[in-house]
């Protein structure tokens, strides 16, 4: 039987996974996954982090006069006049839109400062700066906490300069205190999507709009850019399976045999290589005449599930485990697991018959 694998789950049905690059010097920080704007760009989620900072200065309601400089003091930087829209302060009844907002369309940074804060004031100006450089890329957004309580209180502030990251209305990173300028611009730099982001982003519109030949485009200069994009890799491994490209198509699901597009692309391969050798009739009829028999149910369920009705597959795999579950080396069970991944696991119907292969199973 000559039959073409399903197509894979579309993506990004969840949200595309990839690593984030190296954060600020720390031991074992994780990297975090991507998330999507709602211009359709891809920005990364970045786990809270707290670079190891001067110990932050607590907030004071009422600070002593000792303490207190003039708000002018921590002026726009020299040079960068007119580059107002970079910069914008922030206030407890503006906040939602400032920044929950604003962060749908770009990613949005929270310094959280108070002027008698001293380390606000180092922090402050290299913050405003790395804005100005990314002209359009980030918005920074300054909440004095003095003036401001209820962002404070929102935010959780303990001590401040506290900053915040905010994509796609959530947030995804943070630091508190005064860090070096390095590790700023890398906080900046893990929020920017870059080239191959943003290739992949239009390589799965195009997949939804089912524009194939296009998404293999986008995919394809995506991996130029970036060789180990994983958005990437993956999205072109489902275009490639479509397409009949299936060597290809395995090499790259390979790669990243943990992402859900990979299992997808590797089930749908395995349902198809069941098959071959048989017709569709003669699989239909084998499975009528022969009920009792685990494999020829078996392969009804490749069958149907090639066919993209799922239920039915579903049913007829489970059958199968009944019959003899170690019937092709636990082919049906295998395979039931490769389809509970194709269709996610966090679906009812999933988890209904997830439950029932255990007790079939145990």
């Amino acid at each position: 039987m000559s039959q073409r694998p399903p197509d894979p789950i579309p993506f990004p049905r969840d949200r595309v996974q990839r690593g984030a690059p190296p954060p600020p010097p720390q031991p074992q920080q994780p990297s975090g996954p991507v998330i999507y704007s709602a211009s359709g760009q891809p920005m990364r989620r970045v786990q809270q982090t707290a670079p190891p900072p001067p110990a932050p200065v607590p907030i004071r309601q009422t600070p002593p006069p000792s303490q207190r400089v003039d708000q002018g003091e921590s002026a726009e930087p020299s040079g960068l006049e007119g580059h107002v829209a970079a910069v914008i302060d922030s206030t407890d009844a503006t906040f939602a839109q400032d920044v929950i907002q604003r962060s749908h369309e770009i990613p949005v940074i929270v310094d959280c400062w108070a002027p008698w804060c001293g380390p606000c004031r180092i922090l402050g100006p290299i913050l405003e700066k790395l804005a100005y450089e990314r002209d359009g890329q980030v918005q920074l957004v300054k909440v004095n906490t003095d003036e401001n309580p209820q962002v404070a209180q929102a935010l959780q502030v303990e001590g401040i300069p506290a900053v915040f990251a905010f994509v796609g209305g959530q947030l995804v990173n943070k630091f508190v205190g005064a860090i070096p300028e390095e590790q700023v611009r890398a906080f900046y730099d893990s929020l920017i999507p870059s080239e191959a982001d943003i290739k992949a982003a239009e390589g799965y519109r195009m997949m939804q709009e089912n524009q194939i030949p296009i998404a293999r485009l986008h995919f394809e200069a995506a991996l130029e850019e970036n060789p180990d994009h994983e958005p990437a890799g993956v999205g072109l491994a489902a275009v490639l399976v479509r397409t009949g490209e299936t060597e290809r198509a395995a090499e790259l699901a390979r790669r990243w045999p943990n992402h859900p597009m990979s299992r997808s692309v590797l089930t749908s391969m395995e349902l198809t290589a069941a098959l071959e050798g048989y017709e569709a009739d003669e699989i239909r009829q084998a499975a009528a005449a022969h009920p009792e028999d685990a494999m020829a149910r078996y392969r009804h369920g490749c069958l149907l599930a090639v066919e993209s009705q799922w239920m039915e597959a579903l049913d007829e795999m489970l059958e199968s485990v009944r019959l003899d579950k170690s019937a092709g080396d636990e082919a049906a069970r295998k395979t039931l697991l490769g389809i509970f991944g194709m269709l996610g696991d966090d679906q009812p119907v999933v988890i209904e018959y997830r439950k029932r292969l255990g007790r079939l199973l145990f």
